[in-house]
């Protein structure tokens, strides 16, 4: 059962320290991991750690190549600075599980919140937001860093209305056996054919997770759903989305293509980066601020 940020917590689930950093109190908690907001006494500033529920496998060898893996990937993603990336400060373990530092924003949200028909931000912001991923998304793998679970939940947006991506890849480890893919054990919406089937995966997955958070923003749908799991994901792999037209009325037929461009079941006919994903996005976006404005000023 998750645990409602209102809710006292007892000194038993929160530690007073992990490794150097004081812990101030825990302000989320998923399915496989726990979030604090913590004090880095050394940089004296305040950051967010993740604990993932990965207890250490007994097998001696296999946790050694885990452990290696682990920091491999924070390393990796360590190494990436860009403005719409959230930055890691730190990674290790502690009582046999492993934790990640980084920045903390305050009151940053994620997209989560506006995956709602009734909900929803302007068309523009949208394309804005899903321009910057993509941008992103094409500078992480440029430098060899896959995301593989883009969602809704993993994109913040700031008090400043700008992007951060989150989550880059430490809550992935191939090896499944003595570990949780986030990505499943959350929703599998999200995910591409190939990472459905689990076969490799390259940065065109991380476009088509894109591409279908942008339909989710967009209608407040998901592009598949059905009541079971297997149905959803037999959908991904088989079926075409709805046509967002089939929701609303107003979108430019350009976000259909972009749409339909990232989803390709295909990864080799798929939209091939992220910078070629945003160019047609920004495109979209200028003739939208045009509209905008000429409605803005015909109402003045």
């Amino acid at each position: 059962m998750e645990t409602s940020a209102t809710q006292p917590e007892s000194q038993e689930d929160v530690p007073a320290k992990i490794g150097k950093y004081v812990i101030i109190n825990k302000i989320g908690k998923g399915s496989t991991s726990t979030v604090y907001l913590s004090h880095d006494p050394y940089y004296r500033r305040d950051v967010a750690i993740k604990v993932y529920g990965i207890v250490e496998h007994s097998d001696t060898s296999r946790a050694r190549v885990f452990r290696k893996m682990f920091y491999n990937e924070a390393h990796m993603v360590g190494m990436l600075q860009h403005p719409n990336i959230m930055p890691i400060y730190d990674a290790g373990q502690v009582d046999g599980k492993y934790y990640v530092v980084t920045e903390y924003i305050q009151g940053a949200r994620t997209l989560a919140a506006y995956c709602r028909p009734d909900n929803l931000l302007r068309v523009d912001d949208i394309v804005e937001i899903i321009c910057k991923c993509a941008k992103a998304l094409h500078y992480s793998h440029g430098r060899g860093v896959i995301h593989r679970d883009i969602k809704p939940s993993n994109i913040m947006l700031t008090i400043n209305n700008d992007v951060r991506i989150i989550d880059f890849g430490i809550a992935i480890c191939a090896d499944a056996e003595h570990s949780t893919i986030e990505g499943m054990a959350g929703s599998p919406s999200y995910m591409s054919p190939e990472q459905v089937q689990f076969e490799p995966l390259t940065q065109v997955s991380d476009i088509y997770s894109l591409g279908s958070v942008m339909y989710e923003l967009l209608t407040g749908f998901r592009p598949f759903r059905a009541e079971k799991l297997s149905g959803i994901l037999d959908q991904i792999v088989h079926k075409v989305p709805p046509s967002i037209h089939m929701y609303r009325d107003d979108l430019p037929a350009e976000l259909e293509q972009v749409i339909l461009e990232s989803m390709q079941k295909d990864p080799s006919k798929r939209c091939p980066s992220g910078n070629v994903m945003a160019a047609t996005l920004i495109s979209v976006y200028r003739d939208l601020r045009a509209q905008y404005s000429s409605a803005e000023n015909q109402h003045h």
